[in-house]
């Protein structure tokens, strides 16, 4: 009896080295379930000694022979340089690859890479083609893009009807961040009946765990559902709009420099709601262009800056502000800070005119 156990326990101790022996003899004869488990042990270091170098040999070697899960292991060891130096493009390269072939995590790495630009171009138009692919099978990062592409009219038409759908079926699948994204969509007056209610419900829960843009939003709904001007409303506003700055939600910096521009929530201080304000993006041409072109036109707070001036009021006349062109017409026939030039001013007030 004695002596059967020890031959039954030498035998389960060999096992393992047969087993790993066996599955090298596979991997080096080219079969490629066996060279990714290979793969997988060195990387892991259960059943042999870790080697992520070795590791990725292997996974390279079975992805070059279309091996989908070693392609994609390759494309994560080249993306975060874990044994080899980081190539962002040669992992795209192979998550695209993948992707390409129906593995589905891949998939979702490409229209992120492709929206960020890393390791490729970027580019929006095929971002938002993979981005639709994983929202078919609804992937809830997939769904809240397919609402932030239909909210912006990035790639496709504008439709705060779609991006309200595809955002719904986000929170469905429990995105975290799509209640606040469709909670903007209640606040910002645009395609949707604005509902400050059902706004302030859905942004409870993205608030209360700090999700940038839910500060963002708070913001918008203390600010503009405010018809008596409430200061101590404007100071939570300031207040929000601040964290979400800071966290990175740019499109707050318009509110802040407004609120200090005005005097809502904090003190005014107008220079600096102007240094604020040049800093935007030009979305914000049509109001803040005008406002930037006043102020260095008639020198209110800034040097008088008459180049400046015309060129912050032709951004905002060209983004349709109709009392920057009218007062570029002015400018030019009057003229004001200029030489006169009648043909500016007549292109001015046409453009005014079709207003």
């Amino acid at each position: 009896m004695k002596k059967l156990i020890i031959t039954s326990l030498l035998f389960m101790a060999f096992m393992p080295f047969s087993y790993a022996q066996n599955l090298e003899q596979k991997a080096k004869s080219g079969n490629l379930q066996a060279m990714y488990l290979l793969a997988d042990e060195y990387y892991s270091g259960v059943g042999r000694l870790q080697n992520k170098a070795t590791a990725l040999t292997w996974f390279e070697k079975a992805a070059k022979q279309n091996h989908i899960e070693s392609i994609y292991r390759t494309a994560l060891m080249y993306d975060k340089g874990i044994a080899t130096k980081q190539d962002l493009r040669r992992a795209f390269n192979y998550y695209l690859t993948a992707a390409e072939k129906g593995h589905f995590l891949s998939q979702g790495i490409v229209a992120q890479k492709l929206e960020k630009g890393e390791g490729v171009r970027k580019s929006d138009a095929r971002a938002y083609l993979w981005y639709r692919v994983c929202a078919e099978r609804n992937e809830p990062l997939a769904c809240r893009k397919m609402g932030d592409y239909y909210k912006d009219g990035r790639v496709i038409e504008k439709d705060h009807a779609q991006a309200k759908y595809w955002y719904e079926k986000a929170i469905e699948e429990k995105d975290t961040i799509s209640p606040c994204a469709l909670a903007y969509l209640y606040v910002i007056d645009q395609g949707l009946q604005p509902s400050y209610e059902k706004a302030k419900k859905l942004n409870e829960k993205p608030l209360k765990d700090k999700i940038p843009l839910a500060y963002f939003v708070e913001g918008i709904i203390d600010y503009k559902d405010n018809a008596n001007k409430d200061q101590q409303k404007y100071k939570k506003a300031f207040a929000n709009f601040s964290n979400a700055s800071l966290l990175g939600i740019k499109e707050a910096d318009y509110y802040l420099a407004m609120m200090y521009y005005n005097g809502e929530g904090t003190d005014k201080n107008v220079r600096f709601a102007l240094e604020k304000m040049e800093t935007l993006p030009k979305e914000y041409d049509n109001e803040i262009g005008y406002i930037l072109g006043k102020a260095y036109l008639y020198g209110e707070d800034v040097e008088k800056d008459a180049t400046k001036a015309i060129t912050f009021l032709e951004r905002s006349a060209n983004n349709d502000n109709k009392e920057a062109a009218l007062l570029l017409y002015d400018i030019y026939k009057t003229p004001i800070e200029v030489k006169k030039n009648m043909k500016e001013a007549k292109k001015w007030k046409q453009k005014a005119d079709k207003m």
